[in-house]
């Protein structure tokens, strides 16, 4: 059934169930109503199996979109929590300068923004693309997957890359201080 077939079902489904109410008989006292439950139990029924396929799929999609999320979230502090450690191990350790310090507490802040950056973008594109079909959406977060990781890898090649200049920091206090 198209998907205008099965609106248009559903909006004659809940025509019956406002023309069963204004049919009932009204009670004299309370103004409440005697419905036909068989009636109203079949209406039901028939309005759940009217419910649109998208609707059941775009359910299971936001459940798989929310799991990816928390991932990524997950993830991120992981990673995050790491290069702090990492940082802080350095900073005790070898008593890196002030300015490796700062460029390490930027980079950490800098991560920070983008994953939240990056999270606030897969919502809203996930958003944006609830309405297709379950096929678009599975590829959105593919794509979301794939712009997380590379994030993360930029994180990592920037923490690798504040290693690096630790580590030329180091020698050349070596070569100074001999």
């Amino acid at each position: 059934m198209s998907p205008e077939g099965a609106q248009l079902e559903f909006l004659e489904l809940i025509d019956e169930l406002e023309q069963l109410v204004l049919e009932s008989r009204r009670l004299p006292v309370g103004g409440n109503l005697v419905v036909d439950r068989r009636r109203l139990l079949d209406l039901i029924d028939q309005l759940r199996l009217a419910i649109p396929a998208d609707l059941k799929q775009a359910r299971q999609i936001l459940e798989a979109r929310q799991q990816i999320i928390d991932s990524a979230h997950q993830s991120a502090r992981r990673t995050m929590e790491r290069a702090e450690l990492e940082r802080a191990r350095m900073l005790d350790e070898h008593a890196v300068t002030r300015a490796a310090e700062e460029r390490a507490q930027q980079l950490l802040m800098d991560a920070e923004a983008r994953a939240r950056q990056i999270v606030a973008e897969a919502d809203a594109t996930a958003a944006a693309h609830l309405s297709e079909a379950a096929e678009a959406t599975r590829q959105e977060l593919e794509n979301l997957n794939r712009y997380t990781r590379e994030v993360l890898g930029r994180v990592e090649r920037l923490l690798t890359q504040l290693l690096g200049s630790v580590q030329e920091n180091l020698e050349q206090l070596d070569r100074e201080s001999n």
